[in-house]
């Protein structure tokens, strides 16, 4: 007895259907396959789900139109979660800056911008003091260089990424790095006890 190999037309996965599938998991799986067609991963790069909007973002067979569209996304976590995953040497970054995917490219910029950065404040001897008093969020609210609305979202992104606060608030564009700078200083001079806390956050809004 001969059996029928073709597939019944019953068996064909509706991929338009599986993009609004509950199941953030399988909508996040869809929009990492290279076979999942354009239509679908731009209708998945509208997704309410950090994941799945990343996803999108890397997936090699996305069409520009959508990275270009994902490069403008407002949604912070998506971008944390980019720039997270590019733990790579600065060579590599700097060959990603001019990478066509721009989404890739903007990232990959906001992390050079970010080691230097870092390092800028390694040369200025900005160190991290460990305390509970003078918390970093905290003097840039009370500076009105931060809403505490942003501040809350930060900490969430902060937690859920794994990123310092500071690394949150400049990949994010919430606060400036010439501000995050003098904020940090002004937190490190406070808790080693070289300076006393006046009321006073002109330290830190005098570059703006």
């Amino acid at each position: 007895m001969k059996h029928n190999l073709e597939k019944p037309e019953s068996s064909f996965v509706d991929v338009e259907a599986l993009a609004q599938h509950s199941s953030s998991r399988i909508r996040t799986i869809l929009a990492s396959s290279s076979t999942t067609p354009p239509a679908v991963l731009r209708l998945l790069a509208t997704d309410k789900n950090s994941s799945v909007m990343l996803a999108v973002a890397l997936n090699p067979a996305c069409p520009l139109d959508v990275l270009e569209m994902l490069s403008r996304s407002s949604d912070r976590s998506t971008r944390l979660g980019l720039a997270n995953q590019l733990d790579v040497c600065d060579e590599i970054l700097s060959a990603l800056v001019t990478h066509r995917n721009p989404y890739l490219a903007s990232q990959s910029k906001q992390a050079l911008e970010a080691r230097a950065f870092e390092q800028k404040l390694r040369n200025g001897n900005v160190r991290c003091v460990k305390g509970n008093k003078y918390k970093l969020g905290e003097l840039l609210v009370g500076a009105r260089q931060l809403s505490s609305e942003d501040l809350e979202i930060a900490l969430k992104l902060s937690q859920e990424h794994k990123l310092l606060l500071g690394r949150v608030l400049m990949q994010t564009g919430m606060v400036s790095p010439a501000v995050l700078h003098n904020a940090l200083k002004f937190q490190m001079l406070l808790r080693t006890g070289e300076i006393e806390f006046s009321g006073s956050y002109e330290m830190i809004e005098g570059d703006k």
